[in-house]
C-alpha cells in the first residue's frame, strides 16, 4: 500500500442472527392474585426465618419479620 493512502476497512460485522433468541425476564414474577389465592397473608420463609406478606385494605404489600 502506497504511503498516505487510506487503509481498507473491514465491513461491519452483522450482528443480526436469523436464530437469536427471545429475550428473557432474568426475574422471575409472580401475580400476586396467584400467590395470595384468596388470603391476606402469606408466609416467606428465608434463611431460616419466617416472614409475613400482608395485603391491607388499601390494597398495598407489606413485609414484616
Amino acid at each position: 500500500m502506497p504511503p498516505g493512502s487510506p487503509r481498507p476497512t473491514r465491513p461491519a460485522p452483522d450482528r443480526r442472527s436469523a436464530t437469536a433468541l427471545p429475550k428473557v425476564d432474568p426475574v422471575p414474577r409472580y401475580d400476586s392474585e396467584q400467590l395470595f389465592a384468596g388470603t391476606r397473608r402469606v408466609a416467606i420463609v428465608h434463611a431460616g426465618r419466617e416472614y409475613s406478606l400482608r395485603l391491607t385494605a388499601a390494597n398495598k404489600l407489606i413485609l414484616t419479620a
